[in-house]
């Protein structure tokens, strides 16, 4: 007979997929409401401590726990920004939002993996495009630090007379900065370079040809001095645009000539890339090869959970380890900015039901037509953008417009007709009615709070009571 503790095993094992060892080795008695084990997982050490001592701990309790303090050693956060662009020009507000969200977490700093502008252009639509990014990182409170990636450097066409050698390498180094450098900061070693250099030989750039991505001599050479520089550092960090470790197109430059040296430096901790636009991580002898997703480029969102998505990173550092966590561009809460007033307007919003007036009458060959007219209102103190949708599940039903978006100012209302047609006959067994589905964002200052869906039943003239709601 199973004792109940092995019993309790089993039952985690089916039920929750919970690992038989898990499942075995927990004990019961301590978390007996626990039925996972993921916080236990850890990429680091638990962070060092020291006993309290009277210069930093008070109290005017008696108490048996001694409570460890954290060091005072530095640690500091940094935020790493992926792609803008490959995407809609209204990617800009995407990228907007990341702003907004890293200045409430206030970093030491913002890094960039390149792919700052739309670009593969020439110098006019160039200049209008990197002015706009210029002006929207230039809200954070931190400094950033830009990287080169194609679409900042390719210009189109190719057989334009005025192209310039390089292409926009020069309007680049003129507007953005090096294309390459180092800086440090609290002793770890920031290192960006170049990945468009080009075909040595026909200076041809292009990501797709392994002649065309191998570092020059001359990036190699400031490569090496820098590394040496930040020699003594407890980290060096690298980022560049194209993840070239990946191979395939970008050949095995990377893996032969530049990887060798990150390893042999004994400090290189991380290096950060961008391009492909979705999250990935391919650690290798000891470094964390990371590559980011968008804020605000060409994005699939194929999976989002599993790093299709617009996000940055927060890389928190200590002298001896490193975190990492990806964010979902958007996410980030304002603290001072949820108080009692928003959360009585957002209450009010939540509570507000549309007004619905209909039509349906006969017209031909079983055939009956009408409309539905919905008012809604916003009786909150600021504007309000929505989205209505009709929906029935019964598919007799023929609905224009499928669905309707809107933006409504403080206090003020707006109208909004569908037009119905209904093929079949009326309240068989199969019949289902119509409702009407209201999603709310209430536009604060600096944040979309979006609000809970109202679901509204419709109902025509001549409904029975017993149909008059969506089944």
């Amino acid at each position: 007979m199973k004792t109940p503790s092995s019993f309790l095993a089993t039952l985690l094992v089916c039920l929750l997929g919970i690992s038989p060892a898990l499942a075995q080795e927990k004990p019961v008695s301590e978390t007996p409401n626990l039925v996972h084990d993921r916080h236990m997982h850890h990429h680091n050490h638990h962070h060092a401590t020291e006993d309290p001592s009277e210069k930093r701990f008070y109290t005017t309790r008696s108490s048996q726990v001694m409570l460890p303090l954290p060091n005072e050693e530095d640690a500091f956060v940094f935020a790493v920004f992926g792609d803008r662009t490959g995407g809609p020009d209204a990617g800009v507000n995407i990228l907007a939002d990341a702003v907004r969200d890293v200045n409430l977490i206030e970093p030491d700093l913002v890094m960039t993996v390149g792919d700052l502008i739309n670009g593969y252009n020439q110098t006019d639509k160039w200049l209008v495009q990197m002015r706009e990014f210029k002006a929207i990182m230039k809200e954070l409170l931190c400094p950033w630090f830009p990287v080169a990636g194609n679409h900042d450097v390719y210009w189109r066409p190719l057989n334009d007379p005025d192209i310039l050698p390089g292409q926009h390498d020069k309007h680049y180094e003129m507007h953005f900065g090096p294309l390459w450098y180092s800086f440090q900061h609290k002793n770890c070693n920031f290192i960006v370079l170049y990945s468009d250099e080009g075909d040595p030989k026909t200076g041809e750039k292009n990501f797709q040809k392994p002649e065309a991505q191998k570092i020059s001599e001359e990036q190699l050479k400031f490569l090496k001095e820098a590394i040496v520089r930040g020699k003594d550092c407890d980290h060096q960090f690298l980022f560049l645009h194209h993840p070239r470790w990946l191979g395939g197109g970008y050949g095995n430059d990377w893996k032969e000539r530049v990887h060798p040296l990150l390893k042999d430096s004994g400090n290189v901790t991380a290096v950060f890339a961008g391009h492909i636009h979705y999250m990935r991580y391919d650690p290798q002898d000891g470094i964390e090869y990371v590559t980011l997703a968008t804020v605000g480029g060409g994005q699939s969102s194929k999976i989002p959970s599993a790093g299709y998505l617009h996000q940055y990173h927060l890389v928190t550092v200590r002298p001896k380890q490193v975190a990492m966590a990806a964010f979902p561009v958007g996410d980030a809460m304002d603290v001072r900015e949820i108080t009692a007033e928003l959360q009585q307007q957002a209450i009010k919003l939540a509570n507000e039901k549309p007004k619905v007036t209909t039509t349906l009458a006969e017209a031909k060959d079983g055939l009956q037509e009408g409309t539905i007219t919905t008012t809604i209102s916003n009786p909150s103190d600021r504007p309000i953008d929505f989205t209505l949708t009709p929906a029935s599940r019964d598919s007799r039903w023929s609905i224009s417009p499928n669905h309707t978006h809107g933006h409504i100012a403080a206090g003020e209302t707006q109208k909004i007709t569908f037009h119905v047609r209904y093929r079949g006959k009326r309240f068989d067994e199969s019949y289902q009615g119509i409702e009407l589905v209201l999603a709310q964002d209430y536009l604060a200052r600096t944040t979309r709070y979006a609000i809970p869906e109202v679901r509204t039943p419709v109902t025509f003239d001549g409904d029975p009571v017993d149909t008059k709601e969506s089944k």
